[in-house]
């Protein structure tokens, strides 16, 4: 005995595109979920419901045009087998009948037409992809039968909201590359090879972990391709600027909560940070520069990250960037502008107590010129790279006091900051290229508030700066 096929139910009357793709249609009414979730017209909209009443003979026998492409199937009960089924009776055969052209029917495209011509789309710029929840509610809309969605393969592969500050992500890695491949190696102009290979390999790999780090290499990147290019500076400054800032901000969350997991990224932000700060004048505002409170305001930056940083020095030294604390000895050639600056702000300790009638900024500021004595003594016999170090570790090292006597333009504090500009404009010469214009800048500017006996210290110094100075 034959076994009975167990009947199944499938859809006839579904949508034209669940049809041609060959999916089951969920038959809802006026667009079935499918072509409501890729945001295309339904043909359900324009077919008849077959729930509804019958029609009547008129209508039934002139069908409208939307509902004639639709071809009518047979249901599953008018298309049963029985279970034995008779031989049909022989038909007579009929005379050919002439043919008779095909009617035609409405075909949906595989693909949607092409876009209308337009202008391609500007370097960096991101392709719009309309998402689905848009897709969706488009569908719904009076107009979206006159605008369906031209790219509903695109849309399909959208999985979230669009992401933003997408729009310079090529311009991102270009700067980038330019990092790894050029700028990296002008921070500490050395020979150490160990060095070089931490800036280039290491600091970016730590990036890639803390994204403060990688907002502040791209800054530094940006601002020297903005120094090597000036005929498009403005576009290269303005990127590092957004960098700088989301920088800062992602940095100061980090610097609250300092760890050994983030110690050595945070070491290598605030060597980014004193890069980017220094070059956000000397590239931004070429011919512009910098004054006194533009250096006192780094001055703080570098004081106040090395103070947080330095209850880590014990992770820091053991870490992947130890080689920056291994002390090496001097190149053991003699620094002219270092050698000179010591023996000038030595006389300097001297005459300190003959002008400065204030005991108390006379006793601070005697403390802070023996402390730049110490900085360049140290750095000429533990560093190959001795004008840097001194630009970088003095301010470190000095006295939270002396700042409000800089922003006040006390005489005697101007005086020393003088003899700072000199050892940042040796630093200059070696090739730095974010320190250019500093220390002219700060030095004229620090002539035009000096006067009296403590003229001839800042006037000594822009002597020494343009080349000018005399020995003795």
């Amino acid at each position: 005995m034959a076994r009975l096929r167990l009947g199944y139910t499938k859809s006839r009357s579904g949508c034209l595109r669940c049809k041609q793709r060959r999916v089951k249609c969920d038959e809802t009414r006026p667009s079935c979920r499918a072509c409501l979730r890729h945001g295309i017209e339904c043909s359900l909209s324009t077919q008849p419901n077959p729930e509804s009443p019958a029609q009547s003979p008129a209508a039934a026998s002139t069908p409208s045009p939307s509902s004639a492409p639709t071809p009518q199937l047979p249901s599953r009960k008018s298309r049963s087998r029985p279970i034995n089924p008779k031989p049909a009776p022989k038909q007579q055969q009929q005379p050919p009948q002439p043919q008779q052209p095909f009617p035609q029917q409405q075909q949906l495209p595989l693909l949607p037409p092409p876009p209308p011509p337009g202008p391609l789309p500007q370097h960096g710029s991101d392709i719009p992809v309309p998402s689905p929840a848009a897709s969706a509610l488009s569908a719904n809309s009076p107009s979206a039968s006159a605008s369906p969605d031209p790219f509903p393969y695109l849309t399909k592969f959208v999985t979230g909201p669009p992401e933003e500050d997408t729009t310079n992500w090529v311009l991102d890695l270009e700067v980038l590359h330019h990092f790894t491949t050029s700028t990296y190696s002008t921070f500490m102009i050395d020979t150490r090879t160990a060095v070089n290979a931490l800036w280039q390999m290491e600091v970016p790999r730590q990036a890639f972990a803390h994204i403060f780090l990688l907002h502040l290499i791209l800054a530094v990147g940006s601002y020297h391709l903005g120094y090597l290019h000036p005929e498009s500076r403005q576009t290269y400054v303005l990127r590092a600027s957004q960098h700088l800032n989301a920088g800062i901000r992602r940095m100061r969350v980090a610097l609250s909560d300092l760890s050994a997991a983030n110690c050595h990224a945070l070491f290598a932000s605030s060597s980014m940070l004193f890069i980017g700060s220094l070059a956000a004048l000397s590239v931004n505002r070429p011919n512009e520069g910098p004054t006194v409170d533009d250096l006192v305001d780094v001055l703080i930056l570098v004081k106040g990250i090395g103070s947080v940083l330095d209850s880590a020095q014990d992770i820091l030294r053991t870490g992947p960037l130890s080689e920056l604390f291994i002390r090496r000895g001097g190149t053991g050639e003699c620094n002219l502008a270092l050698e000179r600056v010591r023996l000038a702000v030595s006389d300097f300790l001297v005459e300190i107590a003959e002008i400065e009638p204030d005991a108390r900024v006379r006793a601070m500021i005697h403390a802070e010129t023996y402390r730049m004595v110490t900085v360049i003594r140290d750095a000429l016999c533990l560093s190959p790279v001795a004008e840097y170090r001194v630009v970088a570790a003095w301010p470190i090292q000095m006295s939270d006091e002396l700042i409000p006597l800089l922003r006040q333009r006390n005489q005697a504090a101007l005086a020393l900051l003088s003899y700072y500009c000199v050892v940042f404009h040796a630093a200059e010469l070696q090739g730095y290229w974010f320190m250019q214009g500093w220390s002219a800048g700060v030095i004229r500017d620090i002539l035009r508030t000096t006067e009296g006996p403590w003229k001839r210290h800042s006037a000594w110094a822009l002597g020494w700066i343009t080349g000018h100075a005399t020995m003795g």
